[in-house]
């Protein structure tokens, strides 16, 4: 295993030559993506080049989850695929939560083959900074060519912070999206080529990934290639659930024809 600990990549890479490229993005959690079952890192060890990369929270990556650059995926993307000689369509990006957001706003900066967003949100939102304070300077998630792409902002009334501490920040996003709409943080996924699976949860306590999944299917050009599964599962970590985990190498194995 090949550690790159720099501002420009920093992630962990286990090489199997010849063979395409995954790139894991986790969710909120600073640092590396975790958790991820051994089950579906033992598979993408065996049949991939894998990447499980980090955005924020580590090293001299940005302490926050605020403007993160979508430069920032692209290029360590690109530094580990020129390095062993792979092909664009030879690329998978999965991402969890709000790694699934930034997997599917990559669709509008890089070429891939695939895309699996696990609970991901259809919406660009507010970043995540380390103090409440900081939510008086609110900043998107992410950003391109130094400018804050178009975001939601949090909308915290009385009712979505007493449901915020009983761990159910979903009242949050969506009063977020009913009071604060942006019509231009609609993620856009019309351009892209590749496949694309969205795997959201029933009863989801962190945001509406359900809704928000059928809305990117609704707003979509391409529904052909867009495959969403409803899981009767709680809880964000849909890197390490087995029944996730079981649906993610099934859409793999069905659709990663290239490994062929």
């Amino acid at each position: 295993m090949q550690e790159y600990r720099t501002k420009e990549t920093y992630g962990d890479f286990y090489e199997n030559e010849g063979k395409p490229l995954v790139v894991i993005l986790g969710g909120s959690r600073s640092g590396l993506p975790s958790p991820i079952s051994e089950h579906l890192l033992d598979y993408l060890k065996q049949n991939y080049n894998v990447l499980l990369l980090a955005y924020f929270g580590v090293g001299d990556l940005p302490k926050t989850l605020e403007s993160i650059s979508m430069e920032y995926f692209v290029n360590a993307i690109s530094f580990v695929k020129e390095k062993h000689k792979i092909a664009d369509n030879q690329v998978v990006l999965i991402g969890q939560s709000k790694g699934g957001e930034a997997a599917l706003l990559l669709s509008n900066y890089m070429e891939s083959a695939i895309t699996i967003a696990c609970v991901p949100s259809c919406y660009v939102f507010q970043g995540l900074p380390v103090t409440p304070s900081n939510m008086k300077s609110p900043k998107s998630s992410w950003s391109f060519n130094n400018y804050d792409l178009p975001y939601i902002k949090f909308y915290l009334d009385k009712n979505a912070m007493k449901e915020a501490e009983k761990k159910n920040y979903c009242k949050c996003y969506e009063m977020s999206i009913e009071n604060n709409l942006n019509k231009d943080a609609l993620i856009n996924i019309n351009n892209y080529k590749g496949k694309i699976l969205l795997l959201s949860a029933e009863n989801d306590n962190y945001w509406p990934s359900k809704k928000m999944s059928n809305i990117l299917v609704k707003n979509s050009n391409n529904k052909d290639n867009i495959n969403h599964i409803v899981l009767e599962l709680e809880g964000h970590y849909f890197l390490n659930y087995k029944q996730s985990v079981n649906e993610i190498i099934k859409f793999l194995k069905r659709n990663a024809t290239f490994l062929a």
